[in-house]
Formats: structure tokens, sequence, C-alpha cells
């Protein structure tokens, strides 16, 4: 893909909203993959928003009459979802990361990595087959909170959060396919546009520039449906 088939979808207050409501009913009940047990809140900030990014996608997918389901593979907030959504018959997961400032920039969005976690056998990159796709997407904006718990536990419901204006940048969309073929290793501490001081885990993946477009793949399914 090329820099100019990034599409940049506002942030809205709702999407927002969404977010934090969901970080604080699911946070103890979700996976702690990237290990931030001495950091609740980094771990909060991260669930709020990879939901706040999807409510955002699902907004887009709505208003552009996108055909797609949304809802088909939530679960109770005790649970993981079973998929982020469907579009026709394809089963999606989105991927988000946050972009530093430097990193949200045309060409520069290019460079970071689309990434699929690959720590043990039961990871995600192994779990893949259950999708035919997926959207990597780019979070820009400043994001943070603290807990106002007196309490040394943390509390959810305590979270209190500073917030600007946010982007998220939808980049590529490949095919499961795609991933198989363009996906190498990535070790954990790999340093990359996204994360300039290195990857936390290990993973599998790519330059989001060699994939697929989300534009390309909106296209297709447009010539799709008009069959």
């Amino acid at each position: 893909m090329k820099a100019e088939e990034v599409l940049a979808l506002a942030i809205l207050p709702e999407d927002v909203a969404a977010g934090i409501a969901y970080a604080r009913q699911s946070l103890q009940y979700t996976f702690d993959r990237m290990r931030y047990r001495a950091n609740p809140e980094r771990r909060f900030g991260n669930i709020a928003v990879g939901k706040m990014c999807e409510a955002t996608l699902l907004r887009f997918l709505r208003q552009h009459g996108v055909p797609h389901v949304g809802r088909e593979g939530a679960t109770p907030h005790t649970r993981p979802d079973r998929f982020d959504l469907r579009v026709l018959n394809e089963i999606i997961d989105l991927k988000t990361f946050r972009a530093p400032p430097i990193a949200a920039r045309g060409e520069n969005l290019m460079q970071c990595l689309a990434l699929i976690p690959f720590q043990h056998e039961k990871d995600q990159w192994l779990q893949r087959k259950k999708y035919q796709r997926f959207i990597f997407g780019f979070f820009n904006g400043e994001f943070r909170g603290r807990s106002q718990s007196q309490n040394k536990a943390f509390d959810p419901q305590s979270f209190v959060v500073q917030h600007t204006p946010a982007v998220f940048f939808v980049t590529a969309a490949p095919a499961l396919a795609e991933c198989e073929a363009q996906f190498a290793e990535i070790a954990a501490g790999t340093k990359c546009a996204q994360y300039p001081s290195g990857t936390r885990i290990r993973n599998m993946g790519c330059a989001i520039g060699a994939l697929t477009s989300f534009q390309s793949f909106l296209e297709n399914l447009e010539k799709f449906c008009r069959r």
C-alpha cells in the first residue's frame, strides 16, 4: 500500500466513552499479554483505545453503507470476543496500535509494523485461521489516566481519563493468505516506528507498506456488491 491510501478517521467523544466503559467492565477478565501487572493504568488505557478505535471503524462502515455485522462475535465482558466484526462473509480481526506523533505521518506509517502476537501455542498467530482478514490501524492522540482510588488495588471504576482529540489511521487490510505469505517472526525488543524502544513480546509481522490497503479492500468490496 501507499501512504496516500491511509484512511484518517476522527475519534468522537461517543467512541471514547464506549472504550472507557468497556475497559472498566473487562479489565479484570482480560489476558495481560503485555505483562503490565505493575502498571494497570497503562493496560486499562490500551483496552480502552482498542475499543474506541473499533467503535470509530464501525461508525465509518455504517455511514458508508458497507455491509457488516459488528456484534455477532461479541461475548459477555467476562470472556474474550470471538471476533471483532464480519464484512460480508469474511470474519475480521482488528489490530490497533498506538502511534507516536512522528510515526503518524505519511510515509512513516508505511514503516510501522503489522503485528500478530506469537508467544505460545495458543497465541493469536497460531489461532489465525479463525479469521479471513486482518485490519491494522494506529491510534494517534493523548489518552492518559490515573486511579483516584485510595486502595493499593487498582479500581477500574475510579479511573479518571485525560485525552485530547485523536485520530484513528486505518492502514492495511490483508487477507489471511497474504499475512501467511508476507509475515516473518519479529523478536521481542525489535525497534520500529510505533515501538521506538522495542516491542514487548514476540510477534509475526511485516511492514504496513508491504500489505494490501484497507482502501483497496473497500474498492474491491464495492465491485463485488455491484455484481
